[in-house]
């Protein structure tokens, strides 16, 4: 029997199953992909204080959150002054919330500060950062 577009039933089912087969293997190549790229890398999506904030009252503790896991005990905030100076350390990770890091903040007078960040990811990638507040004179 012959398909008026003169193919063989055989043949047109063989083609329909390499269609299958090809779309099944390009969707499974960018599920992978689209899971590495949502995997990879946990950076800094929210940050108390935040940058480039100006404060009326020094902070207690620096909290930051990243939009994937982190890996608290091989992770550190630090807190310095614009000249390099290290005023403070720390990492403290929030139970149930594998993305958040808060580190004590030492008491700060008035001016700018260093917030610098190195955190692990639960994938295994090395993040790091920094940014900058102001505390305010009274």
């Amino acid at each position: 029997m012959i398909n008026a577009d003169k193919t063989s039933p055989m043949r047109a089912r063989l083609r329909a199953n390499l269609n299958f087969a090809v779309i099944g293997a390009f969707v499974i190549v960018l599920s992978v992909c689209g899971a590495t790229t949502a995997l990879a890398h946990s950076f800094l999506v929210d940050a108390t204080p935040s940058s480039k904030e100006h404060v009326a009252t020094p902070p207690k503790t620096i909290k930051l959150k990243f939009g994937g896991g982190i890996e608290p005990p091989y992770s550190k905030i630090s807190i310095e002054t614009p000249d390099g100076k290290v005023l403070g350390e720390g990492n403290v990770g929030v139970p149930g919330k594998p993305r958040e890091l808060t580190a004590n903040a030492p008491d700060l007078a008035p001016g700018k500060y260093i917030v610098r960040y190195r955190v692990l990811s639960s994938d295994g990638h090395i993040v790091e950062g920094n940014y900058e507040f102001t505390v305010d004179a009274k």
